[in-house]
């Protein structure tokens, strides 16, 4: 069995352009709780008076300033980051998460399960072992035939799962 080794990070633009966008929503929203002097309406169903308007894109920007916060370094791991996810007849490694400095080793034979989840079209493969579980992003992998042949060598590879 050949071992399989591909780059597992974020993708650099992705972050700079997410990041973007939301320092973007928190520029303007932190402006329209600066001046804001009217009450707000959510859906006809939530009525905030003025200084409940305010608190409210008070938030909206502070949320948006925190995806900032994390989009900035995430792009900076996208360009600088050596992470890989290996994959050997015998282990997998992977980062446990994107600023992980050691990979988490989880060996094959211990593999209990695995779970393909899908949220908001991205793909994430949750490999339940006896130590905890590993989750593989599909969107830190090269592309998405890599993801595929990934997902497939783990479920022949591993002993404990069930083949076919």
């Amino acid at each position: 069995m050949e071992t399989l080794s591909h780059p597992y990070r974020p993708k650099p633009w992705v972050m700079a352009a997410a990041s973007a966008l939301f320092g973007a929503g928190a520029f303007f929203m932190g402006h329209e709780a600066m001046v804001n002097d009217r009450g707000l309406i959510i859906n006809g169903v939530i009525h905030l008076e003025p200084g409940g308007a305010t608190v409210f894109y008070w938030c909206i920007a502070a949320v948006c300033a925190a995806f900032v916060a994390v989009g900035i370094p995430a792009s900076i791991v996208g360009l600088l980051s050596s992470h890989r996810v290996t994959l050997t007849a015998t282990e997998i490694s992977a980062p446990r998460f994107g600023f992980s400095r050691k990979p988490t080793v989880v060996k094959l034979s211990d593999v209990e399960h695995v779970h393909l989840q899908v949220v908001q079209k991205h793909r994430f493969l949750t490999i339940h072992h006896s130590g905890g579980k590993l989750s593989i992003t599909e969107s830190f992998l090269p592309s998405r035939a890599v993801f595929e042949e990934l997902c497939a060598a783990i479920v022949s590879r591993a002993p404990r799962l069930p083949k076919g």
